[in-house]
């Protein structure tokens, strides 16, 4: 008769305690960076409970801590648009820098149906950071109205009467000036590939499009503004119908990296070179951008430190109840290469 396998045992605090020779309270308290013990004895602890291959309890630190130690990531698209877009990758790289620096983990839902609270009313996370929310997203009125922690990316527009903790690129400035730069080169017909209009990344950059039109006492022709769905299929398809107007464009924008490349293709199946036939100018945050010939002129988002400053302001929310600033914005680049030229037989202005 053979004796059934027995699974080893996690070292408890109590082999800890009895290995140093001292009371469990006093591991506890070392372990836990409270306060009452000697810093040459907590590090002798610490290295013993190390060398043991000690796991302190999970369902014990969070009753002590009345937390559980989760975040929970919501994004609310499709899993195939997610993992193609350098955009999630790189915000979910800067969340999880911080997420690990204080001990919390990650629990990623992707284009979750129904209430996004109950994550957090079921006890499964301690606060949610929603990543390219929809201004038109009605699941996150909730997590306001009954107090869930929760951190937006990117937010919602002025006077929308939702207050929720967000972070957002510099919109606004930076693409205002990207437009005056390519008006400055002579371009009047200039194509923006936008987004969906319940996007507010759409919205704030087809106003800063908008107000250097103005700002110059000129009109754009509402036929280059076209709607994607944020896909590289419909950066091809649009950049299609675009290029078949009568008077095609003299320089496209782009709304984001998954747009980018699909624009491109499109572009160069019709043998047309940039920026001699067309300019271009990308709006995105993947390094790839920078390997296209000739280079792209970028206005360049800085999505990993987006990632990060909503981790840091969620788990303030989570541990003190509130963030020092709810509405952050961090500050975009136009970096300008070769994908942009002054158009012909017109003198820059």
């Amino acid at each position: 008769m053979t004796k059934a396998k027995t699974a080893l045992a996690s070292p408890t605090i109590k082999a800890i305690a009895q290995r140093v020779g001292i009371s469990y309270s006093t591991v506890s308290r070392a372990l836990n960076d409270k306060r009452g013990v000697r810093s040459d004895l907590r590090e002798t602890i610490k290295r013993i409970a190390g060398d043991l291959g000690y796991l302190p309890n999970s369902s014990a630190k969070a009753l002590v801590k009345k937390r559980i130690g989760v975040l929970g990531l919501i994004i609310p698209r499709t899993g195939e648009f997610a993992f193609q877009s350098p955009y999630y990758s790189q915000m979910l790289l800067g969340i999880s820098e911080i997420a690990n620096q204080h001990d919390y983990n990650l629990t990623l839902s992707i284009n979750a149906k129904g209430s996004y609270a109950s994550l957090y009313f079921r006890r499964l996370v301690d606060g949610i950071i929603v990543i390219g929310n929809r201004i038109d997203d009605e699941n996150i009125a909730e997590l306001e109205n009954k107090g869930v922690p929760a951190v937006v990316v990117p937010g919602f527009l002025e006077n929308s009467g939702i207050d929720v903790p967000s972070a957002n690129s510099e919109n606004v400035r930076c693409v205002y000036r990207a437009v005056n730069y390519l008006l400055d080169l002579g371009h009047r017909k200039i194509a923006f590939i936008l987004g969906t209009s319940n996007s507010k990344y759409s919205v704030e950059r087809f106003k800063a499009y908008q107000a250097a039109f103005r700002d110059r006492g000129l009109i754009y022709n509402s036929d280059y503004i076209v709607e994607s769905d944020f896909s590289k299929t419909d950066g091809f398809r649009l950049m299609g119908r675009l290029l078949d107007l009568p008077e095609r464009p003299t320089c496209v924008i782009c709304i984001n990296d998954t747009v980018t490349p699909g624009a491109l293709h499109q572009i160069n199946l019709r043998g047309l070179k940039i920026p001699e036939d067309i300019s271009f100018v990308a709006i995105g945050s993947s390094d790839i951008l920078d390997l296209f010939q000739p280079p792209l002129t970028t206005v360049k988002i800085a999505v990993t430190k987006i990632g990060q400053t909503v981790a840091q302001m969620l788990i303030q929310l989570i541990e003190n109840g509130s963030c020092p600033e709810r509405h952050v914005v961090i500050p975009s680049e136009l970096i300008i290469r070769d994908s942009t030229c002054a158009v012909k037989g017109q003198k820059q202005v």
